[in-house]
């Protein structure tokens, strides 16, 4: 799979277009950019996909939806996060949900419930690749805030736990900043430490 990133937008959002057997997904379009138009124009985009529904990610979904003709998916508790923030939620044309399973060309991705940044945020997983779209749940060396509304530290941790069981080999790309290593993360990451510890 060939996975492109974009930085887009006042907050530095981070979008992503994974390119797998002649079709593409797109996680996050909160902005645009030239070099996001021009990687778009190459493919042929089968989803557009939400981890969750703040404007800096989501903003753009409906844009892109009218000129691909793509599907916008994202988890069905995520429609109060759109209200709450004064946005309309997207039309919803597939709903994710826990354990779904997402073809894209020969492989897929794997969505997993995330609630504590908001309450739909989801992850998008790719086994083989061993890489998680995280959106805001988790990032280098901090954790998503959860002072929004729908969030929720308590249901956070328990998101943030469930990660840590994947195996250290795992990658998360984040909503915002760079990509990180789950090991990295693990060991370093003070609110990941905290957890453990805590847990212990």
């Amino acid at each position: 799979m060939e996975i492109q990133s974009f930085v887009v937008g006042p907050l530095l959002t981070n979008v992503y277009l994974l390119v797998e057997g002649g079709e593409a997904a797109l996680i996050d379009p909160g902005g645009t950019s030239p070099e996001l138009e021009l990687a778009l124009a190459q493919v042929k985009l089968r989803y557009i996909l939400l981890t969750h529904g703040h404007f800096d990610h989501a903003d753009y979904a409906e844009l892109f939806r009218a000129r691909t003709g793509a599907p916008i998916l994202y988890h069905p508790a995520e429609k109060p996060t759109f209200w709450a923030l004064g946005r309309t939620p997207p039309p919803l044309d597939q709903p994710l949900n826990e354990g779904d399973r997402l073809p894209l060309g020969s492989e897929e991705l794997w969505v997993w419930h995330l609630p504590g940044h908001s309450p739909g945020s989801v992850a998008f997983l790719w086994e083989k690749g061993k890489i998680a779209w995280v959106g805001d749940v988790l990032f280098a060396g901090s954790v998503g805030r959860t002072d929004l509304p729908g969030g929720s530290w308590e249901e956070l941790s328990r998101s943030l736990l469930r990660l840590l069981s994947l195996g250290e080999e795992w990658r998360i790309l984040p909503g915002h900043g760079p990509a990180t290593a789950l090991a990295h993360e693990r060991a370093r990451n003070p609110f990941l430490r905290e957890l453990v510890h805590g847990r212990a």
